[in-house]
């Protein structure tokens, strides 16, 4: 196993007779890491491998290779066992024998597993790996699983023995999270070789291996993405189930699957419709968890680790919830069940929570749209900010009170009845008026209003007015209010309708602006909002006010 045997087709003018000694039939050498022997007798040229040799690995090709060399040599060049040849003419020049990798590979059947072999060959790194994926894709193309299942044993036995491709893994496979979630396959390429090989950075020292950055690049995303752009759904589950594999593999060996690979792995269930193994897969993965940490506090040795142990965490977290909210569609995509995103969701806000990033689990949650869950993580994880001078809480971008405003706006415009609306309104208002107090202060700030009765919003989209056109006016309502300047009354029935009307008290928004005075003095009165609308009295009158709306719900 493992030996290559080259016979010489044109003998006699190999045989060197005025170099080589008669009586000398054997000569030993070293070409591209290969023992070379050649045997005078034999008119054959052996090359071994020597790792596969000695080695008790069976999965791999061990068939001699045996090919006639062509009759291309020229009377000129002497043979000087066993890897040059000496130009007798002219100047003299010295030929080495090198090694054809194509001719090679050409002569080895598709499903023989060379992998370990081209990857020991001390070639270019981007030759080697464009015959490493045109022979996978050649069993991808064929559907040969059970080869393939194989081939990545074998793989992954190599990769579980270099602690630098692990740890090169463990920490940089984050910046394929991107392309790993499927979300924009255009940033993708597709299943040429000459195009993704190029853009794989990988240690020197990883050489002999497939590392996990290496198979998601040069096999599971190129196919995946070939899948999606022709529609096909077939091979995009053929490559899910690979991937699985892949997975599994990793796990039996105590290998922490990188969060690319289930990165993809969460994305290929979701786009082909597989519900039921993405939740099987989520709640696998939570169980290990809990498993863990509960081994970890009674001091136990555990074989697997936490989802904050992993540098990439947050990002694969923050990925998680694009795919969930992603609108799949297209001919190689089945929509997920609403109860498959909800979970995908919940698992992606565990992460987060478990990592601490609490602020920003609820500002993705906030873009999901699930403006209860981020109220219920507010109240349960964020200290109250009752003390704005003291001990308050600085909320980060994206969770403030203006975007939870604008997330109840959001669904409130998917939902089909006022009561509807009404109620999720008035169940933020009670949220922020405990959660942040100071959110209702009234405050006086100077807007600009137009003389002809314009609203803020008018001007603000009109570019082309001058300042002159305008009156700087002194409005008193709520610092939410000045925050979030337009109120949606075409939500509630108008802003004459009652509804309308005690919302707007609730929040602090002012009812009416009218200018008095004239444009020297810059000076103009607003109507002032209900007490209610600073001081909460408002609140239980409108709770009261609506039979439909319950002042205790979630």
């Amino acid at each position: 196993g493992g030996c290559i045997h080259v016979k010489h087709h044109n003998f006699d003018v190999l045989k060197g007779d005025d170099l080589i000694d008669v009586e000398s039939t054997i000569s030993v050498g070293v070409i591209d890491n290969l023992l070379c022997i050649f045997s005078k007798k034999a008119e054959t040229t052996y090359f071994l491998d020597v790792a596969d040799i000695f080695s008790d690995e069976h999965r791999v090709f061990r068939e001699c290779i045996k090919r006639i060399e062509p009759d291309i040599h020229d009377e000129n060049l002497a043979f000087l066992a066993p890897q040059y040849f000496l130009d007798t003419s002219g100047q003299g020049l010295l030929y080495r024998v090198v090694l054809s990798l194509p001719l090679i590979v050409k002569c080895v059947s598709p499903t023989a597993f060379l992998i370990p072999f081209l990857l020991r060959r001390d070639g270019p790194r981007d030759t080697i790996r464009k015959h490493i994926m045109g022979r996978f894709s050649t069993l991808i193309e064929k559907r040969d699983m059970k080869s393939l299942r194989t081939w990545l044993g074998v793989v992954v036995d190599q990769y579980s023995k270099s602690e630098v491709a692990l740890k090169f893994d463990y920490e940089s496979t984050v910046k394929l999270l991107s392309k790993c979630s499927l979300v924009s396959v255009s940033d993708i390429e597709d299943a040429d070789e000459s195009k993704v090989v190029g853009h794989i950075m990988v240690p020197k020292s990883c050489g002999q291996i497939l590392t996990q950055t290496e198979i998601l690049q040069m096999i599971l995303l190129p196919h995946a993405l070939s899948a999606i752009n022709h529609g096909n759904l077939r091979n995009l589950r053929f490559i899910s189930s690979l991937a699985i594999h892949y997975f599994v593999e990793l796990e039996r060996r105590r290998i922490a699957p990188s969060v690319a690979l289930q990165c993809l792995i969460i994305a290929l269930l979701r786009r082909t419709g597989e519900n039921a193994e993405l939740s099987s897969f989520l709640s696998a993965r939570q169980s290990q968890w809990t498993v863990t940490r509960r081994r970890r506090l009674m001091s136990l040795p555990t074989a697997t680790g936490m989802y904050f142990d992993n540098p990439g965490a947050i990002p694969y977290a923050e990925t998680l919830f694009l795919i969930a909210t992603e609108k799949v569609d297209g001919k190689a995509s089945v929509p997920s069940t609403p109860s498959t995103t909800r979970q995908l969701i919940s698992y992606a806000t565990i992460i987060l929570l478990g990592c601490g990033a609490t602020f920003l689990a609820v500002r993705c949650l906030l873009c999901a749209g699930l403006l209860n869950d981020a109220i219920n993580v507010c109240t349960k994880k964020i200290k109250p900010n009752n003390k704005p001078d003291t001990e308050g809480t600085q909320f980060s971008e994206g969770t403030k009170p203006k975007d939870f405003f604008r997330a109840a706006v959001s669904n409130a415009n998917n939902q089909s009845s006022v009561a509807e609306r009404c109620k999720s309104f008035y169940h933020l208002h009670c949220f922020l008026k405990q959660w942040d107090p100071s959110t209702f202060t009234l405050e006086s700030r100077k807007i600009k209003v137009s003389p002809r009765g314009g609203s803020t919003e008018r001007i603000r989209k009109t570019s082309f007015r001058v300042a002159e056109d305008f009156d700087s006016v002194i409005v008193e309502q709520s610092a939410f209010a000045h925050e979030c300047p337009r109120f949606p009354d075409e939500l509630f029935g108008g802003k004459e309708s009652i509804c309308c009307k005690k919302l707007r008290a609730m929040f602090g928004y002012a009812q009416s602006i009218s200018t008095a005075g004239n444009k020297d003095n810059n000076f103009a009165r607003a109507g002032k909002p209900r007490t209610g609308g600073a001081r909460g009295g408002g609140a239980a009158s409108f709770a009261k006010s609506m039979p439909n709306i319950n002042a205790d719900s979630d």
